[in-house]
């Protein structure tokens, strides 16, 4: 995945939004069980018993097996830390729209994400939990590393006028535009490297405003990326391994973090149908 952060800076910042609680549903007393009928009482018997034989003795029990204790209610408390988002970032959706044009204009090739960013020096990022509430319980968001989600899609909750929640203070946070790949890793080719920088390209321009378009930047190249240097791409057609070409270019990822890349600039040589063979932890930017 790749974040787009040369064109979010003037692209959108988000505005956070008015806090506001959002109480979790009450939880019902649970049912009482429905008590058992009393044993019945057996008949006396037609004859005198006979003795009684040995007592028999007892099979041993299971190894670890102890002695059944009385039901007991337990009373979970949890932290505040462990509570569900429930202050207002900001409202779905205008991201919603904006998330749907760039998925319409590149042929799902590029999705739009947002990058959460502190406002304020005492926020953290590490910790950020996001939901979108509509009219029924909140969606958990996943969230990746260093404050990252893509937008869903949902155009139910954006037509009830959803809200992004946070587990954050009012105003902690602010958030901007990112765009990455949407390819599955085993779908990369050379030729599909090219599609997808023109995807994007195209994404930016409709979502930009003509007025700001002759001072956007536009999407230059597109990267395979590893956190350290040493791994390689391999260019594969059908079994045989026709190149490795090593991830050695220096560039920042979403969360301005440096990588090493292999860059594509969408003009390379190579045959489009030559396979492009990531490494386990390799990840896709758009720069």
């Amino acid at each position: 995945m790749r974040t787009w952060i040369a064109c979010a800076g003037w692209l959108c910042v988000v505005s956070l939004g008015q806090a506001q609680e959002h109480a979790p549903p009450a939880i019902p007393a649970p049912l009482q069980s429905a008590s058992v009928p009393p044993a019945a009482v057996a008949p006396p018997p037609l004859v005198p018993p006979l003795p009684a034989p040995a007592t028999p003795v007892a099979p041993a029990a299971p190894a670890g097996a102890e002695e059944t204790l009385p039901s007991q209610t337990v009373t979970v408390t949890a932290s505040s830390d462990a509570k569900a988002p429930r202050v207002r970032f900001t409202a779905y959706r205008d991201s919603y729209l904006t998330a749907r044009k760039v998925w319409q204009v590149s042929s799902g090739s590029v999705v739009m994400a947002l990058r959460l960013i502190p406002a304020k020096l005492s926020a953290t990022i590490d910790d950020v939990r996001v939901a979108l509430q509509g009219n029924g319980a909140p969606m958990p968001i996943k969230v990746s590393d260093g404050g990252v989600f893509v937008v869903p899609l949902n155009e139910d909750i954006a037509a009830q006028d959803g809200t992004f929640l946070v587990n954050k203070n009012r105003g902690e946070l602010t958030a901007n535009i990112v765009l990455q790949p949407s390819v599955a890793r085993d779908a990369w080719n050379v030729k599909r490297v090219g599609q997808v920088l023109q995807d994007a390209r195209r994404a930016v321009r409709a979502i930009t405003p003509w007025y700001k378009r002759p001072f956007a930047s536009d999407v230059q190249s597109l990267a395979f990326c590893a956190a350290e240097r040493g791994s390689a791409l391999q260019l594969v057609e059908g079994e045989q391994l026709i190149a490795t070409l090593p991830m050695n270019e220096a560039a920042v990822n979403d969360i301005n973090q440096p990588v090493f890349c292999k860059i594509f600039d969408g003009e390379d040589k190579y045959p489009g149908h030559y396979r492009v063979v990531l490494p386990e932890q390799a990840t896709v930017l758009l720069l």
